[in-house]
């Protein structure tokens, strides 16, 4: 698609309807304004139990400049360029805005740019203050969700233990291995549903929590019928079911529950032997409240390894089974770390403008695409938001093949293959089959936006397979000189 750039897209971009009829609407409109309201809220909590008096006067001043941010969204006032707050990134952010959307303002900018924007401001908020610059304005919602989920926690980290017995039973050519793939790969498609910035009600009650993740880590066709482009069989035989040894990045978007599942995915590839390398991509700054930093992964590593750190001595109703496999995954899980077979990266890309398909042309996108993307022989995007910058938030025909609408990430030569696993909670899609999708519009016609369904999407070439091939030869060949 020559000629694509940001606001020149071949199909109109995701905007906010006037006559409120359309997803963008309703999220400029009240659902994202809920959140910074929440943010302003929590905030304000947190400065009253405060107790330095500069902290707390510095604190109402951001308090403000919060509340003047959320005034601009509602009163559809001009995004304005971001003050420096030593980031790194804001220089790109303004260039950005002065090239693309220099007169946009918050119901005529594009879906993706106005919620991203937004997220980046209130970083802005806090990264230029004295006393909050390491303040997670989403660290309570994320800890306390994961705080309810413990049960189920160690529940999967049980239940992961028994598959990697069962495949290390089997040999990997059998059923055996490629049913724990599906039942690996499905869970971490589903466990993008826990996104607190579409569902921030899920803290409201343990229940509504309990039900989600019940859904999520249930096997079989209630949730397979709702995978609406499922790549599974495709990924299994074209990439992983050959791989020896390779190395796997993960894109991540949530944390806690949604984290689980991926570092579960992570852990039993390598230790099946799958992969040897597992690299893991967070975001830098608090990001679409329920994003993985850094930090929150390695929170996570010492919650399993220390439960009481969470749940005091209660223990939160972990079958006693369950919490020792917890404990021992966790203290894996530190080793991988230590040792290089996992690794953490928090690249300023991701927190950026642009769209992925930039990635191997823009300056800002250069480093990440050819020193880490394209060495892996997979790339995982996960969720909702990874996606929409996939593709681009445009109003797509439903058909549009996945790596067409990649752009040069599909088209680069080095490029890896891209896997999206995502549940829709936006009205963007591609690869869908036509027929499926009128079926699906005629039943529920807001299904894209539910988060109900999900799609796993592959994209690769004859390039990439025998890439794969030749990388597992070499690394086979390698192991007999090892032995020999």
């Amino acid at each position: 698609m020559a000629g694509f750039t940001p606001n020149n897209t071949p199909y109109k971009p995701l905007t906010a309807a006037r006559d409120g009829s359309n997803f963008t609407y309703e999220s400029l409109h009240s659902r994202v304004p809920h959140i910074l309201t929440s943010v302003i809220n929590d905030f304000y909590t947190t400065i009253q139990g405060c107790t330095d008096a500069a902290a707390i006067a510095e604190g109402k001043s951001l308090t403000g400049q919060l509340s003047k941010l959320k005034h601009e969204m509602v009163t559809d006032k001009q995004l304005t360029p971001l003050e420096e707050d030593g980031v790194g990134d804001i220089k790109t952010w303004n260039h950005w805005l002065g090239l693309y959307f220099s007169t946009a303002t918050w119901y005529t900018a594009p879906f993706l740019t106005w919620e991203t924007y937004m997220y980046r401001r209130i970083a802005t908020i806090f990264k230029r203050s004295e006393y909050w610059k390491q303040y997670d304005f989403f660290g309570e919602k994320k800890e306390a969700t994961f705080r309810a989920s413990m049960a189920a926690v160690a529940k999967m980290c049980g239940r992961v233990n028994a598959l990697i017995r069962d495949c290390q039973a089997e040999d990997r050519q059998t059923r055996v291995h490629y049913l724990a793939f599906v039942e690996m790969l499905h869970a971490s498609l589903w466990g993008n549903q826990t996104d607190l910035s579409m569902f921030p009600d899920l803290l409201k009650t343990e229940e509504a929590l309990e039900e989600m993740q019940a859904r999520i880590t249930s096997a079989g066709q209630t949730n397979s019928a709702k995978i609406v482009v499922d790549d599974t069989d495709r990924v299994w035989k074209e990439i992983v079911g050959p791989m020896r040894g390779g190395r796997i990045d993960i894109v991540l978007d949530n944390a806690g529950f949604e984290l689980l599942q991926d570092v579960l995915l992570a852990h039993w590839l390598v230790s099946l032997g799958y992969a040897s390398k597992i690299v893991f991509h967070a975001k830098r700054i608090p990001w679409y409240v329920s994003d993985v930093t850094v930090e929150d992964f390695h929170w996570l590593v010492r919650v399993a390894q220390t439960p009481e750190l969470l749940l005091g001595a209660t223990k939160g109703g972990m079958a006693k089974a369950d919490e020792a496999a917890l404990v021992a995954l966790g203290s894996q899980w530190a080793g991988f770390l230590a040792n290089g077979t996992w690794e953490l990266k928090d690249e300023l890309f991701w927190t950026g403008p642009y769209g992925f398909r930039y990635l191997p042309s823009a300056e800002e996108g250069r480093e990440v695409w050819a020193g880490e993307l394209t060495r892996a022989d997979l790339v995982i995007f996960k969720g909702d938001l990874n996606y929409r910058k996939l593709i681009y938030d445009l109003e797509w025909p439903v058909s549009t093949p996945f790596g067409d609408a990649l752009g040069a990430m599909a088209t680069d030569p080095r490029a890896p293959a891209i896997l999206a696993l995502r549940t829709a909670k936006c009205d963007t899609i591609v690869g869908v089959a036509p027929d499926r999708a009128r079926a699906l519009f005629a039943a529920q016609r807001d299904w894209l936006c539910t988060g109900e369904y999900g799609v796993i999407q592959l994209n690769t070439n004859e390039k990439e397979e025998n890439v794969i091939q030749l990388n597992t030869n070499v690394k086979e060949e390698n192991m007999k000189r090892n032995v020999n």
